[in-house]
């Protein structure tokens, strides 16, 4: 899980991130950066996840679990 957190810091622009983030409240927070996560999730972790379905994740641990990580 720390690689994990580590890329969605990095696509978050924020130092580091824990898995009960609410992703969408970092500073800066906009459309492009939750393509970014769509991309990163389907790209490193093999997951395809529509729009409607990712509007439904709310914290890095969501995330995580739609990637197949464990937190």
């Amino acid at each position: 899980m720390p690689q994990f957190l580590e890329k969605i810091a990095e696509v978050l622009e924020v130092p580091s991130v824990t898995p009960d983030f609410a992703f969408r409240s970092a500073p800066g927070w906009s459309s492009l950066m939750g393509f970014a996560l769509i991309i990163l999730l389907d790209q490193q972790y093999h997951v395809t996840l529509t729009v409607e379905d990712f509007m439904k994740l709310e914290t890095v641990a969501d995330l995580a679990r739609a990637a197949g990580v464990d937190a």
